[in-house]
């Protein structure tokens, strides 16, 4: 079995197990989304324990959440590409458009470099308000809480899920490109890696048999300039092979395109 077909397994049974979770949500059978969110760690402050912070901090959301966290040292953003629920919704409503024609980059390169930085700085202000006890400030337009407990929905939250997905309809990934604090956070954990030297999993492309017909950069999901590049070291590369799918070598030649480095 191919990784390309691996991975479509994984999203799969991840959105199905997701979905359940959320079904259990709505119907009041499971208590609270942030049970098992890996962020919720960030969200309610996880090094700032107290009586005040005792009933959030929920021992299996921070197991998942570092466990993420810790692989992405050593595999990048895979959590994005294979698991990730949000992630998978994304790519179906993209891939939903009538037309199955790519739409032309609609945001400039230079732009997209500068939206990247959105990210951190919601990191940064959900991981500043959770240690000050603010958490109010940011829940209301959480996409997961809006999800699961859907019956108390908020204006920010109806807001801020019509954006995801109108905006995700012309740009594929947007919510993992430019809005995912967790994303920044995997982001940070991969520049600690290369920082004390550990390797990571990298796509990398046989720059002597390539005919730079640029399909890898046309359809990679994130926007990552590949361009001439041997290896794809972009921290944003969510390891979906979409550039390995799109190649227009063969498959055998596609199956020798990836590897550890």
């Amino acid at each position: 079995m191919d990784k390309i077909r691996v991975r479509r397994i994984l999203q799969l049974v991840s959105l199905g197990i997701s979905v359940s979770l959320f079904v259990l949500l709505i119907q009041g059978t499971l208590p609270v989304a942030h049970e098992y969110c890996p962020y919720a760690s960030v969200c309610f402050g996880v090094w700032k324990i107290g009586a005040k912070f005792a009933p959030f901090i929920f021992p299996a959301a921070i197991i998942i959440g570092a466990l993420i966290a810790l692989s992405s040292l050593f595999l990048g953003r895979w959590f994005c590409g294979y698991v990730c629920p949000l992630g998978t919704v994304q790519e179906l409503i993209y891939s939903s458009r009538k037309t199955k024609k790519k739409f032309e980059q609609l945001i400039p390169y230079k732009v997209h470099k500068r939206l990247n930085i959105i990210k951190y700085i919601v990191l940064l202000f959900t991981a500043v308000t959770a240690y000050l006890g603010a958490q109010y400030l940011y829940m209301k337009f959480c996409p997961v809480l809006a999800i699961a407990h859907i019956q108390n929905i908020t204006i920010a939250g109806i807001v801020v899920l019509g954006i995801i997905i109108f905006a995700g309809f012309f740009i594929e990934r947007f919510w993992c490109r430019y809005l995912c604090p967790y994303a920044a956070l995997m982001n940070a954990v991969q520049k600690i890696a290369d920082l004390v030297g550990i390797k990571r999993y990298k796509i990398f492309r046989n720059i002597h048999t390539s005919i730079n017909c640029f399909n890898c950069l046309n359809y990679c999901p994130m926007n990552i300039d590949i361009g001439y590049n041997e290896k794809i070291s972009d921290i944003n590369c969510i390891k979906c092979l979409s550039c390995v799918r799109q190649c227009s070598k063969t498959d055998k030649e596609k199956s020798k395109c990836i590897y550890r480095d």
